[in-house]
């Protein structure tokens, strides 16, 4: 993740770890450099000496020549011209002063994190479309996560415009959708998966003497199976109300699998009826948990990718992660007959994605189309008049 800016150190960089420095391939003498991060990137300049005095009061001319350069600026300047300022420091205004307030932070620091290495020393007039097709093509990464940073590059850039700091972006295209079909469980698959979560769950006693059993992965796994949260959404869910994640109504039958006062994202968090096929397995959990719904040995469930990675494997099923539930979940309701707006409300997806991500495996709808008369019987039908010249019966009579 692009680091906050910090102010400037010295390190010592050598052909060794000696004297508590950070070898270096290729340094054959001890070198001190100053070292700062400005807009989340790292910035280095060496002070050509390896002498700790020498060092320092380069350091303390490296610090008053930043204060000069800050006093000579004007104390109110208007948006940054395109030209003037750069990626780095577009990425780092937004993850200093935003992505401490997004849903998702850690998404955010990612997402710059791999930009910055690629865009350092680009001005924000340098985003154009010819430029995004070349970092999708020497990212390296897949077409889905470069779709993710480069829309993170676009916010960052929208945001900007918005709060003042940039006069103008540039243009992000992003790369188009894969249409690689998403990978679900068949309702055998579910099962040894599930079977195979039951049989690793384990026994604790308590301080009184009581057995309890652990069941936090088949928990997890029914509810992504049946309701098709994401990991996150989840794992937050407790029992009461609260603002960290959703909750549970068991009385009136319903979860709610957003946090009390959460802004509402793309990342849409639904509240919805309860799966009746879930509800004996909540009302189970309900007496074995004590706040949260999912839980291990009385405490929450941080993270939940290893131990699903081994039930996954000891059930034979490869290509399978916690996300699979969701994709799972989508493909079920849509083989079942639901309409996208059905689904999508149901699971928070917008009906857009589920046609677009998920719509190969729900053809059906297309078959009223097909068999369609095409105009013939809706004269008829709503005794409207016909095109078609008149019988002869109907002239002789």
């Amino acid at each position: 993740m692009a680091k906050a800016n910090t102010g400037p150190k010295l390190v010592l960089y050598g052909p060794d770890d000696r004297h508590g420095a950070t070898a270096k391939r290729g340094f054959k003498q001890y070198v001190y450099f100053v070292r700062w991060y400005e807009a989340g990137a790292k910035r280095e300049r060496s002070t050509g000496t390896g002498d700790v005095r020498e060092a320092q009061q380069a350091l303390a001319d490296f610090i008053n020549e930043q204060r000069r350069a800050a006093a000579a600026e004007p104390a109110c300047r208007g948006p940054a011209p395109a030209d003037r300022l750069t990626v780095t420091d577009m990425l780092g205004l937004y993850l200093e002063h935003h992505a401490p307030h997004a849903a998702d932070p850690a998404r955010i620091g990612y997402a710059i994190r791999n930009l910055v290495p690629w865009w350092d020393g680009a001005p924000v007039s340098g985003i154009t479309a010819g430029a995004c097709r070349r970092y999708a093509a020497e990212s390296g990464r897949a077409p889905a996560t470069v779709r993710r940073e480069l829309g993170t590059l676009a916010a960052a850039m929208n945001w900007c415009v918005t709060e003042g700091y940039l006069d103008r972006g540039g243009v992000v295209v992003l790369p188009p959708v894969p249409k690689d079909e998403q990978r679900f469980l068949t309702r055998s698959e579910a099962a040894k998966l599930l079977w195979s979560a039951w049989r690793r769950r384990w026994r604790w006693k308590d301080g009184h003497g009581g057995l309890h059993t652990n069941m936090h992965l088949p928990m997890f796994i029914l509810i992504g199976l049946y309701h098709g949260a994401r990991k996150e959404a989840i794992l937050g869910l407790q029992w009461q109300p609260n603002t960290e994640g959703g909750y549970v109504d068991l009385e009136r039958g319903f979860i709610d699998f957003s946090p009390i006062g959460r802004a509402q994202t793309k990342k849409r968090r639904a509240r919805v009826p309860i799966a009746p096929r879930l509800l004996p397995w909540l009302k189970v959990a309900r007496h074995t948990t004590r706040q949260y719904v999912v839980e291990c040995d009385g405490k929450p469930v941080g993270d939940v990718k290893v131990g699903f990675a081994a039930t996954a494997k000891a059930a034979g099923l490869t290509g399978v992660h916690p996300h699979t539930l969701r994709h799972t979940c989508v493909t079920w309701l849509l083989r079942d007959g639901l309409d996208a707006w059905q689904v999508g409300g149901f699971v928070g997806m917008s009906p857009q994605t589920v046609q677009q991500v998920y719509g190969h495996h729900a053809p059906e709808f297309l078959k009223g189309a097909a068999n369609a008369s095409r105009g013939r019987d809706a004269g008829m039908k709503t005794g409207m008049r016909s095109n078609a010249p008149p019988s002869k019966k109907s002239v002789t009579a």
